[in-house]
């Protein structure tokens, strides 16, 4: 709650600054409707630069595995005919919660990436609006897609016909994502200049349900004569400028001050299964700047995951030479024992961990876990009781209590955990629902992929919708 000026006085008021109840979030369609825009300009300067996008790395090749990164017009520069794959990093740098939060399956979070000529003029598009002011459907997004017990898809914020989810992007604090988009480029750019531009925009709500709400309740829409277009707000943009003629492939060229650059990037690689990629990136931070310890222990998060635990050790030990005794070390100390199958040292680390982290239910699962698997059956049942006291819904919770109560011979106990334990768990019929969804949406299949990998489409010259935030085509004319 900032401080902000009372004009007119109030009587809570200290130096003339009262505490501010705007709570300025994301929500511009209801002040829109409403005709507030003075609120509808202050969300979108508090939403501004939350999320930060970076076009990073290029990537050429047979397989795409010839990386150059960081992107500029100077050691970054593409031939006439070549495909190459551009790959846009976004992260969660302002928002406090994933990103997007709340009632996803209708709000609407998006890629729009443009590649142009040196006029400004979009060449091909991924994330453009539609005349009808629907969103490029193979567009970048960040929602939910949920549907009905029947597979249709949720659009209408019926809650209470949720059945399951199809997939959920969204980009938790401190977390990011990579974008991939693949094109040719034009011959015709020969000894020109390409522009790269990616914004990621926002908007509240998605078009679906706008006209829904305008069919359903005309009093709340009485100030329009048709389906309004609710406000696109841009929060974030990057643009790259490359010249078209030789090939100019520069590598990986790090500097110190792109640490954090390149470990957003491997970080959105890791929580996309791209291991060998994210290894890469961290690679980078290590080498940039050895006395920082986010490269070393992210390497060694991959050698965890790879299965590769004396590679893990190596970085791990690494990590205790910077900074002896850190928590987030500790936490991977525990994964990698405990994928070694050395219990005792891994129930340790994550004892270490909820010292300072009292509450932290995946340290108290995980301890539980070492501690049945060490035949510690009591210890281990006090770690799945401080996990149901953080949430009672904890099926992985359940299931281990009642192998716990099993074990020990407590056969009622054990016989109301599994009761539990069915409860909570996964439905796994609702996979029949959403396998015949994406049958018939393609669309929609690609886009739950972890890894996926977006076409622009070309952009015709006249007669194109090219509206996104109500700008023009044309860069020089944008607001």
């Amino acid at each position: 709650m900032p401080l902000e000026p009372a004009p007119l006085g109030d009587l809570a008021a200290k130096q003339g600054l009262v505490r501010s109840h705007r709570f300025n979030a994301a929500n511009t369609a209801l002040p829109y409707l409403r005709g507030d825009f003075e609120t509808v300009k202050r969300v979108e300067a508090f939403m501004r630069h939350k999320m930060r996008v970076d076009i990073l790395a290029l990537r050429r090749g047979e397989r795409f595995e010839a990386i150059s990164a960081p992107v500029d017009g100077e050691t970054s520069g593409v031939a006439p005919g070549e495909e190459i794959q551009v790959d846009v990093v976004i992260r969660n740098v302002g928002v406090g919660h994933t990103f997007p939060g709340g009632t996803n399956d209708s709000n609407q979070g998006w890629i729009e990436f443009r590649v142009m000529d040196q006029n400004g003029w979009p060449i091909v598009a991924s994330g453009l609006l539609s005349e009808d002011s629907v969103v490029d459907p193979n567009a970048r997004f960040y929602h939910a897609v949920l549907v009905d017990k029947d597979g249709k898809r949720i659009q209408r914020r019926d809650g209470h016909n949720i059945h399951t989810s199809v997939y959920t992007r969204t980009i938790g604090p401190g977390t990011s994502d990579v974008a991939r988009y693949r094109f040719t480029v034009p011959d015709s750019m020969r000894g020109k200049k390409l522009t790269l531009r990616a914004s990621l925009h926002w908007r509240k709500f998605d078009r679906a349900y706008t006209e829904f709400a305008y069919r359903a309740n005309p009093e709340g829409f009485k100030a329009f004569n048709e389906v309004p277009e609710l406000p696109i707000n841009e929060i974030d943009t990057d643009t790259v400028i490359l010249p078209v003629g030789e090939v100019v492939s520069g590598g990986l060229r790090a500097k110190s001050e792109d640490w954090e650059r390149f470990n957003d990037y491997g970080i959105g690689l890791l929580l996309q299964g791209d291991t060998r990629n994210a290894a890469i990136a961290f690679d980078a931070v290590a080498q940039v700047d050895p006395k920082r310890i986010d490269g070393y222990r992210n390497l060694a998060r991959i050698a965890v995951r790879d299965g590769n635990i004396s590679e893990a050790y190596r970085h791990l030990e690494r990590c205790e030479e910077i900074a002896p005794g850190d928590l987030q070390t500790s936490w991977v100390w525990g994964t990698a024992h405990q994928r070694a199958g050395s219990y005792a040292e891994a129930a340790g680390a994550y004892e270490r961990v909820l010292t300072t982290f009292a509450e932290d239910r995946a340290a108290w699962r995980n301890l539980g876990r070492v501690r049945y698997l060490n035949g510690d059956l009591d210890a281990a049942g006090e770690a799945f009781d401080r996990v149901l006291e953080i949430d009672p819904e904890d099926r992985v919770a359940h299931y281990h209590k009642m192998l716990v109560y099993r074990a020990t011979g407590q056969v009622e106990k054990a016989a109301r955990s599994e009761r539990a334990y069915l409860r909570y768990q996964i439905d796994e019929s609702a996979r029949e629902v959403t396998q015949q969804f994406l049958l018939d949406h393609p669309e929609i299949e690609r886009a739950a992929q972890a890894i996926q990998i977006h076409y622009p489409t070309p952009v015709p010259r006249r007669g194109a919708s090219d509206r996104a935030s109500n700008e023009s085509a044309r860069i020089g004319e944008q607001g």
